[in-house]
């Protein structure tokens, strides 16, 4: 008897615990990837920049065709008066040269700074907006993966870690 009272008591003070069960809360709708229909022309390109040490994209609308070349460009010359307000900011240098896409297994993207003095979140910058605009262009990366090549290294391999 004792020992059944024992037990009582104890799953009486675990189920005991104060929280009351609540409803669902609805939140709106679950977040989506919008990939355009389109060839490119009129779409936003999707940019990562830093804000708060972590990689986060920024939509930015495109007047013409959006190529994986012209949203590393935009990438490139940093975050908007707007998006610097907001917090964004960028770990990638100005560039001085042209950026260059060359298919292949994986794809090879070519820019003209040296990579090695680079942080995991300028890669992830340049992986990242590689990939957002090649699918809105309705293309894919083999094997979920881009090569970044510099003057000074080819960095084979990357995925997005945004």
């Amino acid at each position: 008897m004792v020992k059944k009272l024992v037990v009582l008591a104890v799953l009486l003070l675990v189920s005991a615990c104060g929280v009351k069960p609540t409803p669902v809360v609805a939140a709106g709708p679950a977040p989506t990837l919008r990939v355009p229909a389109t060839d490119g022309r009129g779409t936003d390109l999707i940019l990562y920049f830093v804000l708060d040490d972590r990689v986060a994209p920024v939509a930015r609308s495109s007047d013409g065709v959006a190529g994986v070349e012209a949203a590393l460009s935009m990438l490139l010359a940093g975050p908007s008066t707007d998006e610097r307000a907001d917090g964004y900011t960028t770990a990638l240098p100005r560039p001085s040269g042209a950026i260059t896409v060359t298919p292949g297994s994986p794809a090879t993207i070519g820019v003209p700074f040296p990579l090695r003095p680079l942080t995991g979140a300028g890669i992830n910058q340049l992986v990242c907006t590689a990939f957002a605009a090649l699918a809105a262009q309705g293309g894919y990366a083999t094997g979920g993966t881009v090569a970044l090549a510099g003057p000074d290294v080819l960095l084979p391999y990357q995925t997005c870690q945004a």
